[in-house]
């Protein structure tokens, strides 16, 4: 389990989880996978809930169970379902209003996204299938 501060940068972050799970065994591909919505989730909480929590600690953890790769991201702070973006306005992403498209793009990288609020605690938890190959490869074709 990583424990992350505001003071944390991203790359930090996306170094000790890539170290992690390389150890694992995890396939490159979805290691892209996971690194993009890692900074996607960062992202999100720091646009949308430092500004009102600057002392904010979440923590992310990756697991490797039979067959799937899940990370769990958590954080105290107020109700916020990152499961149900809006839709998307067009093709193209110039056609986009700010925000929203990251959380598309977690979801369209991933074979689960899940999201749970009970006391306070956000609960963010992505899975994807270790026997599949990256999405982002079906995406851009």
């Amino acid at each position: 389990m990583l424990h992350v501060s505001a003071k944390d940068s991203v790359g930090s972050v996306l170094g000790a989880v890539t170290e992690e799970v390389q150890k694992l065994g995890v396939a490159r591909s979805l290691i892209h996978d996971l690194q993009v919505v890692i900074d996607e989730i960062y992202a999100n909480i720091k646009m949308h809930v430092l500004p009102d929590y600057p002392d904010l600690t979440w923590t992310l953890s990756v697991e490797v169970k039979t067959g799937f790769l899940d990370l769990a991201v958590e954080y105290r702070g107020p109700h916020f379902d990152p499961t149900h973006p809006r839709p998307l306005a067009g093709d193209l992403p110039e056609s986009q209003e700010d925000g929203g498209m990251g959380l598309n793009l977690i979801s369209a990288l991933s074979d689960d996204f899940r999201y749970n609020y009970h006391n306070g605690m956000n609960t963010m938890l992505v899975r994807w299938n270790l026997e599949s190959d990256s999405k982002e490869t079906l995406l851009c074709r």
